[in-house]
């Protein structure tokens, strides 16, 4: 499936894992994530190779073209009874990291959860300290609905997350307002 111009979002494969051990080492990514924070080792990989193939989870590769293989975006904890789900995204490339492909892949992931997927709110956690990212799900339409205070105790230091969503109604009411602005 193409998202915008820009990148292709296709499903994560076993074999995109192979390319994503290499992000374990990434002290930005283990930074913002949170991973940071974890008392045991776990990695980055590890928590996508126990999602694959799952019922409640879809991930997917996020790759420029031509076929260059740089993140990925994820649905987690899906709840198909109250049709909501978390999303999670990763731009484990640092030298495409904030150019703009992290909302395109979100954008993207977005008309699939809410046109195809049918569901009806996603949401997500973020650390409080991940400005980057909290400007990205911004600028695809998420609110903050809740600050999470002192969630994690790491090195004598507590850390505030954000809860933030979108729901359909939020979604169509942005897409028509970029209709109409000409976006």
């Amino acid at each position: 499936m193409l998202g915008k111009e820009r990148i292709r979002l296709r499903p994560l494969t076993p074999q995109d894992l192979e390319r994503m051990a290499a992000w374990d080492g990434d002290e930005e990514i283990r930074y913002l994530l949170g991973l940071h924070l974890e008392e045991r080792k776990r990695t980055y990989c590890d928590h996508c190779a126990a999602l694959l193939g799952t019922a409640d989870s879809r991930l997917w590769a996020i790759e420029v073209f031509p076929g260059r293989f740089i993140g990925e975006v994820e649905l987690s904890q899906i709840s198909w009874r109250t049709r909501e789900a978390e999303l999670k995204i990763c731009i484990g490339d640092p030298a495409y990291r904030g150019r703009g492909y992290g909302t395109a892949a979100i954008e993207a992931v977005l008309a699939l959860a809410f046109n195809e997927l049918k569901l009806a709110r996603i949401y997500l956690r973020v650390y409080h300290y991940n400005q980057r990212a909290i400007r990205c799900y911004l600028r695809c339409g998420f609110r903050k609905e809740a600050v999470l205070r002192n969630r994690r105790r790491f090195q004598g230091r507590n850390y505030d997350v954000y809860l933030m969503y979108i729901d359909r109604e939020m979604y169509e009411r942005r897409l028509e307002e970029k209709k109409v602005a000409g976006k």
